[in-house]
């Protein structure tokens, strides 16, 4: 019943809300030519949105009074109401803005460890310097995605997981033998004692992956789920790592190029479809491709 009788509202104001500004010019300023004046119209098309508007309320609304016009009481009430209505409708038409600097907001985002290592640090310092308000609080990375609504970001190097969601490119990254102290003596990096990095959902490490397309294999050690478990275990142990290049500098890693052809792993930056326009989305996507640079 409620949803019926809203609907009929709404109909009945259908060509009459082009109405309100007219008629708050003729309250405001008592005089169909000022009014008229005012929102750049003629004298006779202002004399009639008058004429339409007496019949709308069913009440004259200005009446002369000798020389002047003056508002009937029903005129007099509408001046409250009107002017709120129309500072509503004013804000709702505003654009809409993003101060980062006043914000209060928890922005939500998956990102793999590898990504976390090198781009988490400056992020905050971003964060802290412009957006003190806000906060940032990660999800656990799966290979089968969270909902678009539940994430204002993801950073992954398999977009496909997240079909739903718009991408661009973050940055570009090559893959380097990693390793703490001085570097591993040795004819051979890949007979060294390596520890491999399997994620979540995926089957192999996508290193070994490409060490068979060119018929190479390696001396695997020990096999983690997370990068950053494999850097402990480099600073810990004898162990070597075939890692990303920027993580490896990040936390401090030695490293060294590889002699083997590699094409550089892409990492995109997604999004929900919905928020392309949306101003914090735009802040948010353009802090998140500083912090990466």
């Amino acid at each position: 019943m409620f949803r019926k009788h809203h609907m009929q509202d709404i109909d009945r104001l259908r060509g009459r809300l082009d109405l309100l500004a007219p008629l708050n010019a003729l309250l405001e300023t008592r005089s169909v030519g000022a009014a008229a004046e005012r929102l750049a119209l003629s004298q006779p098309a202002m004399s009639r949105i008058l004429g339409r508007l007496r019949e709308v309320f069913g009440d004259p609304l200005l009446v002369r009074v000798g020389l002047r016009m003056e508002l009937t009481p029903r005129a007099q009430a509408l001046k409250a109401p009107l002017a709120e209505l129309l500072a509503a409708a004013a804000e709702l038409l505003a654009p809409q803005a993003f101060d980062p600097a006043s914000a209060q907001r928890t922005f939500r985002g998956v990102l793999p460890d590898v990504v976390a290592a090198y781009l988490l640090p400056r992020l905050l310092e971003i964060f802290a310097a412009e957006a003190p308000g806000c906060r940032l609080h990660l999800r656990p990375w799966l290979s089968g995605g969270p909902a678009d609504a539940e994430v204002d970001f993801v950073i992954t190097t398999e977009p496909g997981f997240y079909p739903r969601m718009r991408m661009e490119p973050l940055n570009e990254d090559v893959d380097v033998l990693a390793f703490a102290g001085g570097a591993p003596a040795g004819p051979d990096v890949l007979e060294l004692d390596h520890v491999a990095v399997v994620p979540a959902g995926l089957a192999v490490d996508p290193v070994d992956r490409w060490l068979a397309e060119h018929g190479l294999s390696r001396n695997i050690a020990v096999t983690v789920p997370h990068y950053l478990m494999a850097a402990q275990l480099l600073q810990r142990r004898k162990l070597v790592a075939i890692l990303p290049s920027r993580m490896v500098g990040a936390l401090g890693l030695g490293s060294q190029g590889l002699a083997i052809p590699q094409d550089p792993d892409r990492q995109w930056l997604l999004y929900p479809a919905a928020h392309i326009a949306d101003p914090a989305s735009l802040w948010l996507r353009r802090t998140l491709s500083r912090a990466a640079a």
